[in-house]
């Protein structure tokens, strides 16, 4: 076992709570599932991802495992979430059609990122400074279902859109 491997399940909550409430957000657009049934689900998927990466969460190197950590709905649904919507009785196909046809999940210490579609753009959900070795504790913007994508873009947009057009002339 690494010994720069962190396994408590609290190591990790921030990021985990972030990833299951924006997969529960999702699905909570549709008006399918009710409070409770979304509650179950989002508990679930939070326990079944801390005790997935148990052994791969790496706070001194947050980029190692990323693979890993990385959630995948394309043509396939993702065991960890298919695991939890079973549990509230929801099946893959009805998955399909609550969630994006692709969509990619990063589930990093001190950072969660979600893009939708092969060609979209990627939105940060969940972001805390990586602490000092010698800091306690760290300052966290929490995970924020209101927040979307499209406005996180038009704050801190740093590049041009891909639909931007740059012409030179001479």
């Amino acid at each position: 076992m690494d010994p720069q491997c962190f396994n408590g399940k609290a190591e990790m909550e921030p990021e985990t709570t972030a990833a299951a409430g924006f997969i529960a957000s999702l699905l909570r657009t549709r008006g399918f599932l009710t409070e409770l049934q979304l509650q179950k689900f989002s508990k679930s998927l939070q326990e079944a991802l801390a005790d997935h990466y148990k052994q791969h969460w790496f706070p001194d190197r947050p980029q190692k495992g990323s693979g890993y950590r990385c959630i995948r709905i394309n043509h396939e649904m993702d065991p960890l979430i298919g695991k939890s919507a079973s549990r509230i009785g929801l099946s893959s196909q009805q998955l399909f059609h609550l969630l994006p046809k692709e969509l990619t999940l990063w589930i990093d210490p001190f950072e969660v990122s979600y893009r939708i579609g092969e060609d979209g753009s990627t939105c940060v959900l969940y972001e805390t400074e990586v602490p000092a070795a010698s800091a306690s504790s760290s300052n966290a913007s929490a995970y924020n279902p209101m927040l979307m994508c499209k406005q996180q873009l038009l704050m801190g947009r740093r590049s041009p859109p891909k639909n931007y057009l740059m012409t030179v002339s001479s």
